[in-house]
């Protein structure tokens, strides 16, 4: 093939590729009345018919998950640590085993409502199971999909136009700019784990790779979409995208020039610096189209079949650590006055902007320092558009919680200390709450 058919091939790849992406995963339409992305309403039609047998299959794989991470811990020779996937999976912590282990005793017990009431109710245990099915469709299917929008060229030729301005911005280099908008729209252990990698390869420095890791990594753009439509808002999906984007940029911009973050040394690993070129020649609509055809170029079957790993990881992985923390905050929002005081500073805010069912909304947010999904289970039935608007936003904006992104930050050395974690989350929630909620109410 000569090289100009070639570059033509790799242009439609990426204009095709890029655009089916937005068409199936981003864009929302009206189904008979119901406003949904075409990904997620047929999705839904298919958890709904077979609701019961998907439940069962869940609640196995969760005991299946508790138990080979328990065999794990007290026979560490098996083939479960020889196995690279395996060993993802199901080597962990004994913290972690024990979550798991909750996890299943819960999920068991919901699912033959077998237990005290507090735990095996619908609005407690029976939500959360509930809620943990439709996502262990959902989120998979979204990391498979989303490869469309994310390694089709898209983040090559948007990173071309704001590499101008991430050194005023957040003070990094240029050669960042390409991995801050890869962690903004992609998912948030991908881009913390490749910023780790490319730190350790000379191209950031630590508190570059502190700066991308706390202020960029969202739950990616998919998880925009699952939040927006579980929270019944996805026909302001665009809204939604429009404000986290403003106010990650004004949040990012104060918190780089703060304590914990602004304290970081801008030093390399080993004392090296691995340099790129950023290329100048041309127009940036030149350049932005070449770096983009050519990483459409380079996708082959192999960039959908890697997805495996993320996809049995939210699965396996996390969804009994979020059947567990889900279950005890659901029971400690509606059994203890415990979240209710934590939320109080948040509660005054949403009071002092009239927003209503403040009190219920304040718990949601402060929630998702435990799992991110916290806030849409806490938030599912509050009657108010604009409430459940700004409760999906608040979600995903603060970026850090415990059972995910939190871990991978202390443990890839991106935050050296796990205080540093809670006052950036502290941090980002309080600076972009006052914003989001202006914005939510200009819309709205």
């Amino acid at each position: 093939m000569s090289k100009s058919k070639n570059q033509l091939m790799n242009r439609l790849k990426f204009m095709l590729g890029t655009a089916f992406g937005i068409l199936f995963v981003l864009i929302p339409f009206n189904f008979n009345g119901t406003v949904d992305t075409i990904l997620f309403y047929y999705l839904k039609l298919f958890i709904a018919k077979f609701d019961g047998i998907l439940q069962l299959i869940l609640v196995m794989l969760i005991i299946l998950s508790a138990l080979l991470s328990l065999i794990d811990q007290l026979k560490p020779d098996t083939m479960i640590r020889k196995q690279r996937l395996m060993a993802k999976l199901f080597s962990t912590t004994p913290f972690y085993v024990i979550n798991r282990i909750l996890g299943a005793i819960i999920a068991i017990m919901v699912y033959f409502q077998v237990g005290p009431e507090f735990l095996v109710s619908a609005d407690t245990g029976g939500a959360m199971l509930s809620l943990a099915t439709q996502l262990s469709v959902i989120v998979p299917m979204m990391l498979l999909f989303q490869t469309f929008i994310l390694e089709f060229g898209a983040m090559e030729f948007l990173g071309e136009f704001i590499g101008v301005i991430v050194r005023p911005l957040f003070k990094t280099s240029e050669i960042c700019a390409t991995s801050i908008l890869s962690a903004w729209v992609g998912p948030g252990n991908a881009a913390i784990m490749g910023t780790r990698e490319l730190f350790e390869k000379g191209y950031f420095t630590m508190k570059e790779m502190a700066i991308i890791g706390t202020q960029f990594a969202t739950g990616s753009i998919g998880w925009i979409v699952v939040v927006s439509s579980v929270l019944g808002v996805v026909d302001q999906l665009g809204w939604i995208i429009l404000i986290l984007a403003l106010v990650s940029i004004i949040v990012a911009f104060v918190s780089v020039r703060i304590p914990p973050i602004s304290k970081y040394p801008e030093t390399y690993i080993e004392g090296k610096e691995t340099t790129q070129a950023v290329e100048q020649t041309g127009s940036a609509w030149n350049r932005a189209i070449t770096n983009a055809s050519n990483r459409a170029g380079d996708v082959s079957l192999k960039n959908f079949t890697s997805k495996i790993d993320n996809m049995t990881f939210y699965v396996l992985w996390l969804t009994p650590i979020i059947v567990c923390w889900g279950t005890i905050a659901l029971i400690v929002a509606l059994y203890t006055p415990i979240l209710a005081f934590i939320s109080l500073p948040i509660q005054w805010i949403l009071q002092l902007f009239n927003v209503a069912d403040a009190s219920q909304a304040a718990s949601a947010i402060m929630s998702g320092f435990a799992d991110n999904y916290l806030p849409v289970i806490l938030a599912s039935n509050i009657a108010s558009v604009e409430t459940r608007m700004i409760v999906a936003i608040m979600s995903i904006m603060p970026i850090i919680y415990l059972s995910e992104t939190a871990t991978l930050l202390t443990s890839t050395k991106a935050v050296p200390k796990f205080l540093d974690v809670v006052l950036i989350f502290i941090q980002r929630t309080f600076i972009a709450l006052p914003f989001v909620v202006i914005l939510v109410k200009m819309i709205l």
